[in-house]
């Protein structure tokens, strides 16, 4: 009988791993950080990546602003842009907000006119990236006489049209006939058409003065003007681009101090127990007993007078940030300790620190080299949950004038911002 050949498989033609190491390497292949579940899941979950690329927005904002070459600087911020109070984009300019435009920069061409050394002031007047055309003083004061002759046309205008206002609803209100009224809103219509035509005038002269910049500048002045200007005639856009830098700043810097702080003294309550676990509880227990804004008002308020100079830096306590990192470092960590402490009194029961201790190594060794990072992922959440919490307190804070000093940030544009939405 003849002998059947078996077929030849088709793993002859791979080779084989001859040992356990090797057929363990080989049943796991490595993976792309993309394909790993947890980012797959992540991906699919579009609040989440929604919240991620917004907070990489801000930080990324942030860094922008804070490191050379900076995005802007705390005088382009701070510096008046125009008028007071201007509207801005999706609200249309009244007829009384153009005119404080024109009165606006013709009073600043003035006083430069009316100085000391009218060449030097006239070269530096300026609003951000709109500045004054060059052309020597008399051509310049000639410029303004024929602005405001406008500008008294315009007066002149807008009395024969409030007149034909006030002539026409004097009628309505008298029941005049049809033809009178037809008359009336004529008139009406004349003097509106001239009062436009006399405003549309006063804005020309005015622009010739200060023309719009164009390019890229004309693009940055646009933006400023995005969403009009506060009180002090200062961009409202910028600051409030800017107050992401101080947000930012304040929450990592806060939420790294809280986060290190719970972790030590939480990690060393549920470790080594005892006086150190009964002093870390009594500790975060009475702070907890008291809400921590009350906390926070209270440090706040007791630098805020404060003489004392920050070294390096020659400004006083006050004017820093330093208070506001205080305030938080010292409320924000209780949360974290106790997260950390409850995990660490599980930790400590576990075989490998049990083998720690048994082979000697000082209490102080495990504690840093074996359990605070296995706990290293509660640090993370704990690290976003502080960093939020950072900037809502700041906002209220700055909005109470006991936070942010000295540089814009969004408590204090609402507190200055109160009274126009009221």
């Amino acid at each position: 009988m003849a002998e059947t050949k078996r077929p030849q498989q088709a793993a002859d033609a791979i080779e084989q791993p001859t040992d356990l190491l090797a057929a363990r390497a080989g049943a796991y292949k490595s993976t792309s950080f993309f394909d790993k579940p947890g980012v797959r899941k992540f991906i699919k979950n579009r609040p989440g990546v929604l919240a991620l690329a917004v907070i990489s927005v801000f930080i990324l904002t942030a860094a922008a602003i804070a490191i050379p070459p900076h995005l802007m600087s705390l005088e382009q911020v701070q510096g008046r842009v125009g008028p007071g109070a201007l509207p801005g984009l999706g609200r249309v300019s009244t007829p009384e907000s153009r005119i404080d435009i024109a009165e606006f920069f013709l009073g600043a061409v003035e006083k430069a006119l009316d100085a000391s050394e009218p060449e030097v002031a006239l070269a530096g007047l300026a609003f951000a990236e709109r500045s004054l055309a060059p052309s020597s003083v008399d051509e310049t004061a000639e410029a303004l006489d024929i602005a405001y002759e406008a500008f008294d046309m315009l007066d002149e205008a807008l009395f024969e049209f409030e007149d034909a206002e006030i002539a026409f609803e004097e009628l309505v209100d008298a029941g005049a006939s049809e033809a009178e009224l037809a008359a009336a809103q004529e008139t009406l219509t004349e003097t509106r058409a001239v009062f436009e035509t006399a405003l549309a005038a006063l804005d020309a002269e005015v622009a010739a003065l200060f023309p719009v910049p164009e390019g890229w500048h004309g693009f940055v002045y646009k933006v400023r003007l995005l969403a009009g200007t506060d009180r002090q005639g200062r961009s409202i856009a910028f600051r409030a681009i800017y107050s992401i830098k101080t947000a930012t700043q304040i929450g990592i810097v806060t939420a790294m101090f809280s986060v290190v702080i719970g972790a030590i003294l939480g990690g060393a309550a549920g470790f080594f127990g005892g006086f150190v676990d009964h002093a870390v509880v009594w500790l975060y227990s009475t702070l907890s007993s008291i809400p921590y804004i009350i906390w926070l008002v209270v440090i706040a308020f007791v630098f805020r007078e404060s003489t004392f100079e920050v070294p390096f830096t020659g400004k006083p306590i006050a004017q820093t940030l330093f208070p506001v990192y205080l305030a938080f470092g010292v409320t924000l960590w209780v949360g974290t300790c106790r997260v950390v402490r409850g995990e660490a009194m599980k930790i400590k029961s576990l075989d490998y620190i049990q083998s720690a201790v048994s082979i000697g190594c000082s209490p102080v060794r495990i504690l840093m080299k074996h359990v605070l990072p296995n706990v290293s992922y509660l640090l993370f959440i704990n690290f976003s949950l502080a960093f939020v919490a950072a900037i809502k307190g700041e906002v209220i804070l700055s909005y109470l004038g006991l936070g942010v000093q000295g540089q814009p940030s969004w408590g204090i544009m609402i507190r200055d911002s109160k009274e126009d939405v009221v």
